[in-house]
C-alpha cells in the first residue's frame, strides 16, 4: 500500500498480506531499488517526482537558477563551508559516468540513471566515490562538493535530464524557483 506524505511523496506503507507472513505473488514490491514510489505520472516538469535533494539530512542550501545558465535548467546549490559536504543520489539508481574534465566547464561529475528515462548529473566536485556501472539507493553518498572545472567557488552543479533533455528542477516534491533562488532543506536519509 501508498502513503501520502506530508511533502506530498508516495511512500510504501503496508504490503497487502494473504494472511501469511510473504507477500502476494504477482503484486509489485515497492521496497526495492530501481522501484520509484509515485513514479512520474503527474509531474509535469519531465522528471521523476521522487527525486530528493542530494546532502545531508537537515542540511540547508540554497537552490539557484540563472536564464544564461547551461544548460538552461540547471541548478547551482550553494551553503556556508560547502567545501567538502556530502554529495547524494536524489534517487535509486546506476552509475553511468564519473569523469573529470580538469579545469574546464563540469570539473569532476557524475551522472546517474533513475529508470523511465530520468537522469542526473552532478558537477564540480572535489572528490567522487562511485564507479560507473554501481548501482545506488537514494542517498548513497557519491562524492564530495567541490569547485572544480569552470566553477568561480565552491558549489553543487546540478541537472534533472528526462530522455535526454535538461528539465526543471524537482526536489522533495517541491519545484525550483525559475530564474532566483529557492531555500531548501535537506530530508534526505533522516
Amino acid at each position: 500500500m501508498w502513503d501520502k506524505t506530508t511533502d506530498n511523496l508516495w511512500v510504501p506503507d503496508k504490503y497487502l498480506k494473504t494472511g501469511t507472513d510473504d507477500f502476494v505473488q504477482g503484486l509489485p514490491r515497492c521496497d526495492t531499488d530501481g522501484v520509484s514510489a509515485g513514479g512520474g505520472g503527474g509531474d509535469d516538469s519531465g522528471s521523476a517526482s521522487n527525486l530528493r535533494t542530494p546532502f545531508d539530512c537537515g542540511q540547508s542550501w540554497t537552490a539557484k537558477t540563472y536564464s544564461k545558465h547551461r544548460p538552461k535548467n540547471a541548478v547551482d546549490f550553494q551553503a556556508p563551508n560547502a567545501h567538502g559536504k556530502n554529495v547524494r543520489s536524489s534517487a535509486p539508481g546506476k552509475v553511468t559516468k564519473v569523469a573529470n574534465r580538469g579545469n574546464r566547464s563540469y570539473g569532476r561529475y557524475i551522472v546517474i540513471d533513475h529508470g523511465s528515462g530520468v537522469t542526473t548529473l552532478y558537477a564540480h566536485l572535489s572528490a567522487q566515490s562511485v564507479s560507473v556501472g554501481q548501482r545506488v539507493k537514494t542517498g548513497t553518498i557519491i562524492g564530495k562538493v567541490g569547485n572544480t572545472g569552470g566553477s568561480t567557488g565552491p558549489h553543487l552543479h546540478y541537472e534533472q535530464k528526462k530522455n535526454g533533455t535538461p528539465v526543471r528542477v524537482k526536489l522533495n516534491g517541491v519545484a525550483i524557483k525559475y530564474y532566483g533562488a529557492t531555500g531548501i532543506k535537506s530530508s534526505t536519509g533522516c
